[in-house]
């Protein structure tokens, strides 16, 4: 089947949506290399590029998948999270007011996520508390050299 859709252009309003705002910009994302601007039908370089189209829609369906598992497991775990930009590029116009953010239990605050994101969630870990001192507790010395 992929062999099959690769060959022929599909609809996805989300992927023109994005490519027209990108456009827009001036700034691609880097997954986006070869998908700029659809090449004439018919051609080598449409075949390869309605597959790059295919690859991106198959990897942004699992990314949307992933961010809500990974945000409901931090929320379960009460552990704080936060958006973090995989690449050093060129910063992405959608995603970047949105990098190094923390993000909350509602995806109100989260990136985008558009097709070729390589913005992440990852774990905010607290620093570990400073252990008190028990009263029956011998001070510890530092041994000299």
């Amino acid at each position: 089947m992929a062999t099959v859709a690769a060959t022929a252009d599909f609809s996805w309003p989300d992927f023109d949506r994005w490519q027209a705002a990108f456009a827009e910009a001036q700034t691609f994302p880097a997954r986006w290399e070869g998908l700029h601007a659809a090449p004439p039908p018919h051609t080598p370089e449409a075949e390869a590029y309605h597959h790059k189209k295919l690859v991106l829609f198959s990897e942004w369906l699992d990314m949307l998948a992933q961010r809500t598992v990974a945000l409901a497991h931090y929320a379960r775990q009460g552990i704080p999270a936060r958006v973090v930009r995989q690449d050093t590029g060129a910063a992405c116009p959608a995603c970047d007011p949105f990098n190094a953010r923390e993000v909350g239990a509602g995806l109100d605050a989260m990136p985008p996520f558009h097709p070729g994101c390589r913005c992440v969630l990852v774990a905010l870990h607290a620093p570990p508390a400073r252990r008190r001192s028990r009263g029956y507790e011998r001070p510890r010395s530092r041994a000299t050299g």
